[in-house]
């Protein structure tokens, strides 16, 4: 008995290429966590125009009203000011992050908008762990490496999560809820219903999109474990979905439905049409094959095949969330590439039983075959590092703030329309200045995909006019998008004056227009 026990033991070993070293399992971990972090907060103090400057500083100016307001103390015209700014601003979801980074400016006694990349890194990183953890619970040490690994190091998950979103903190509730939902359904615990429960509501609360890949992954696991009717009569499986239901809904229903609604009324149901063109469905596929590698993507689907059946469908489930969710908000889907994020965690997981499968057959080999299976890996990983390196150091946003400041002190008026920066973000938290926007060439293509028209023509100026009422100044700053608005572009020229110009701006006075001949 002791001799079979003992050739069993080999056996294991011999088929695990990290899980046969407690030391090298932890030693490779920590590397590709410290890999993970480095890049995520690598120019730390940079300006965050790098990717997502819009929302990045929208999140911003809202942290820095709610850090102002726990400041009583601050000069009154300058905390009026940042609160003012930031309630000009509407979110559809709750500023969770942005309350935790106000507060962190709280305690370091300062607004350090860096720490809202310290936050992002620390929430994905927290992700990245339970992603092992279920990995290795489902799979083997092997397996979790994998997910770890494309999970921490993956170049478009580098650079996204450096933002200032709320998709990292949501992504490491989907993925804590899914390593208790594991932990629930092999112990049938209450302490663990009770736990899934919390943080399944918790990412949806974080942003609602959650619910999707979530509550399928959570119900298709229940299917596989209990069966359908089973499941029906476990009270346990009732506790999960109401805990589930009740914490988003005490934000996007109860207090004001329309926070909900709105989701469905802008970006779901006027693109919905969408879902008939085939074009839409190519687009799908090119973004993912952009920031994923369509056939990395396609291998993780046939992976999940690999998995024992229960988990196989709470990977499914993940899969069809994401799909779900894509043919829901068709516009977002590939309009906003960050909304892809959750993607980065289901690839990883569904990566995670090929990795068992190569890593196994890999430790089997002899040593030179695992030297040049560990060179590749090794080419990958710094291919990875090169990429997410480039994107980090590609632009220095040092002179931003300054300029900024500038322009905003010479604009004297209140009521201000342009075309500039980041959606006019720039203006708003550098210049101190709310620039109401002008519609983009962008945007009214993303109308027209929405069933609304425009006539924007030189016969017909309505639209001009209406959004310009009241409006004191027009401030350029992005001439590629003044270029193509020729309609907009000869209004302002040929019938209004310019207050003042330089190399980067243009500010056209609204107030004086210029005498036309009839």
């Amino acid at each position: 008995m002791v001799k079979t026990h003992v050739s069993q033991q080999e056996h294991d070993q011999s088929s695990t290429f990290f899980g046969r070293s407690r030391w090298l399992l932890s030693i490779t971990v920590l590397v590709i966590l410290t890999l993970g972090i480095f890049f995520r907060l690598m120019r730390l103090t940079n300006p965050p125009l790098d990717v997502h400057g819009w929302r990045w500083l929208r999140s911003a100016i809202t942290a820095r009203g709610f850090y102002y307001e726990m400041s009583p103390n601050a000069d009154p015209e300058s905390r009026h000011q940042a609160i003012w700014i930031a309630e000009s601003f509407t979110y559809l979801e709750p500023p969770i992050t942005e309350g935790i980074v106000a507060l962190s400016y709280w305690v370091a006694g300062g607004e350090y908008l860096w720490l809202s990349r310290i936050w992002t890194t620390l929430f994905w990183t927290i992700g990245g762990l339970a992603l092992f953890l279920l990995a290795k619970r489902i799979t083997s040490a092997d397996g979790a490496v994998v997910a770890l690994a494309y999970y921490m190091l993956l170049p478009y998950g580098n650079t996204e999560t450096r933002a200032f979103l709320p998709e990292p903190l949501m992504v490491m509730f989907i993925l804590l809820a899914l390593y208790a939902a594991h932990r629930w359904v092999e112990s049938s615990s209450w302490k663990w219903a009770v736990t899934t429960g919390v943080l399944a509501g918790m990412a949806i609360l974080t942003k609602i999109f959650a619910i999707f890949p979530t509550s399928m992954a959570i119900l298709l696991v229940c299917i596989e474990s209990y069966g359908l009717r089973r499941m029906v009569k476990n009270p346990q499986v009732w506790l999960v979905a109401l805990l589930s239901v009740l914490i988003p809904a005490s934000y996007y229903v109860f207090p004001n439905f329309s926070a909900g609604s709105d989701y469905l009324g802008i970006w779901s149901l006027p693109y919905l049409q969408r879902l008939a063109d085939i074009t839409f469905y190519m687009g799908w596929l090119h973004t993912i094959n952009t920031y994923f590698n369509l056939a990395v993507a396609l291998i993780a689907v046939a992976s999940m095949l690999l998995l024992e059946k229960r988990w196989r469908g709470l990977v499914l489930g993940l899969w069809i969330g994401y799909g779900l969710f894509g043919l829901s908000f068709p516009s977002l889907i590939w309009s906003h590439i960050y909304y892809n994020l959750p993607l980065v965690g289901i690839t990883a997981l569904s990566l995670a039983p090929a990795g068992k499968l190569l890593l196994a057959k890999i430790a089997r080999q002899g040593f030179f075959w695992q030297i040049l299976f560990t060179g590749v890996a090794l080419v990958a990983v710094g291919y990875s590092i090169f990429m997410s390196r480039k994107a980090v150091v590609a632009y220095d946003f040092s002179a931003e703030s300054q300029k900024w400041q500038d322009l905003g002190a010479r604009l004297t008026g209140s009521s201000i329309i342009g075309l500039t920066d980041d959606y006019n973000m720039r203006m708003a938290y550098y210049g101190g200045k709310v620039i109401y926007p002008y519609m983009h060439y962008y945007d009214w293509k993303m109308a027209e995909m929405g069933g609304n028209e425009f006539d924007v023509t030189a016969e017909n100026q309505e639209y001009f006019l209406d959004s310009v009422e009241g409006m004191e100044y027009f401030v350029i700053t992005l001439f590629d998008e003044f270029e193509r608005q020729p309609y907009l572009k000869n209004i302002l020229y040929n019938q209004y004056p310019i207050l003042m110009q330089s190399d980067w701006y243009i500010v056209f006075d609204l107030r004086h227009p210029l005498e036309t001949t009839p």
